[in-house]
């Protein structure tokens, strides 16, 4: 396949669902979705993808029951102690975000990833954490007015992003919804965008094969003439 994209990024929707529909409690949803999650990367570093960004927990989130917030905290913190997969498949961790907010634990925890895996090369995983599109504009539009740049454009937004990543070519969402809710605004301004009705634990090798042959079909003009 030649017109491969370079950035996936997953709108991991419908774990609490996919939990209540078989009688079980949120929290089993979450943890079975850590397993799509380790599928999902697993087959795109298979096929090639440079960068995967997963939408882990929004600013919204918050919003949700105190012991379900400290569940998913748990589960990343989980997730991120398995520095010796990252560095066996030369997976580079970068985490976007607010660390304010998150516990200290789970910070020292990202970082260490972070650190640990820097210099691998053959896939970058950025797990969206605390993130939220709009929070992510007005921080970068505040750190260009406070390093005075002269003008404020799209190139300099770039530079105040939390992350110096491609945009992506792709964003899939799961679980039914065809809204973007508040993620990577800025950068998906021109992204192919997936829906489907799978719930995340769910989704498969399969759905990712049939969204990377429609990709291949598809001619992007970005607002001009081809």
């Amino acid at each position: 396949m030649n017109n491969l994209p370079k950035h996936i990024a997953f709108i991991m929707d419908g774990n609490g669902r996919w939990a209540s529909m078989r009688g079980m409690p949120r929290a089993y949803g979450h943890k079975k979705g850590v397993e799509t999650v380790e599928l999902v990367i697993d087959h795109c570093l298979k096929r090639g993808i440079n960068f995967v960004s997963l939408y882990v927990f929004s600013t919204e989130n918050w919003k949700r029951p105190t012991e379900e917030v400290s569940g998913l905290f748990d589960l990343a913190k989980k997730y991120f102690v398995k520095l010796t997969d990252f560095r066996k498949k030369n997976i580079k961790i970068v985490v976007s975000g607010e660390a304010k907010g998150l516990p200290s634990e789970l910070n020292a925890e990202i970082k260490k990833a972070e650190k640990e895996t820097e210099n691998n090369t053959a896939m970058t995983v950025n797990l969206c954490i605390n993130y939220g599109g709009r929070t992510e504009i007005v921080n970068a539009v505040n750190e260009a007015i406070k390093n005075r740049e002269k003008i404020i454009n799209e190139d300099v937004l770039r530079k105040y992003m939390y992350r110096d990543l491609p945009d992506p070519d792709i964003i899939v969402r799961t679980g039914g919804h065809m809204r973007l809710s508040n993620f990577l605004l800025f950068q998906s301004a021109y992204s192919e965008l997936f829906f489907t009705d799978t719930l995340w634990p769910d989704y498969s090798a399969k759905e990712i094969d049939d969204v990377l042959d429609i990709y291949s079909k598809r001619q992007r003009n970005y607002g001009g003439l081809k």
